[in-house]
C-alpha cells in the first residue's frame, strides 16, 4: 500500500466516527451560515467553537488510541527515529471512541 493509499484508506473507521460525531455541529454550523445577519457572526462563531473543540478531543483520543495499541518497541524507538509509513501500520484504525481514564 502506497503512502497516500495508506493515507485514505488506514483510518477510514476513525473518519466514519468523526463525521457521525460531527454532523450536528456541522449541522449548527450550516443553520448558522443561514441566520440572520444581526446574528449571523455571532452564531457562525458558536459554531465553529464546538466544531474545533470536538475536533481536538478526537485528535486527543486518537492519539491516545495510537499510544496504547502501538508495540512498547515502536514507541520507545519513538524519539531515537522518524517515524515512518511502516510504523503508522502498526496502529490498528479506530473504530470506537476510547473509554479515556478518568481524572
Amino acid at each position: 500500500m502506497d503512502n497516500e493509499q495508506g493515507r485514505n484508506e488506514h483510518f477510514k473507521g476513525f473518519a466514519e466516527l468523526l463525521l457521525n460525531d460531527l454532523k450536528p455541529d456541522m449541522t449548527a454550523l450550516f443553520i448558522a451560515l443561514g441566520s440572520p445577519p444581526s446574528s449571523r457572526d455571532v452564531d457562525i462563531m458558536w459554531a465553529e467553537r464546538l466544531i474545533k473543540i470536538k475536533l481536538a478531543q478526537r485528535a486527543y483520543d486518537l492519539v491516545y488510541h495510537a499510544f496504547m495499541t502501538a508495540s512498547t518497541v515502536t514507541l520507545e524507538d519513538a524519539n531515537l527515529r522518524v517515524v515512518d509509513e511502516e510504523d503508522v501500520k502498526d496502529v490498528p484504525d479506530l473504530t470506537e471512541w476510547p473509554n479515556l481514564p478518568q481524572p
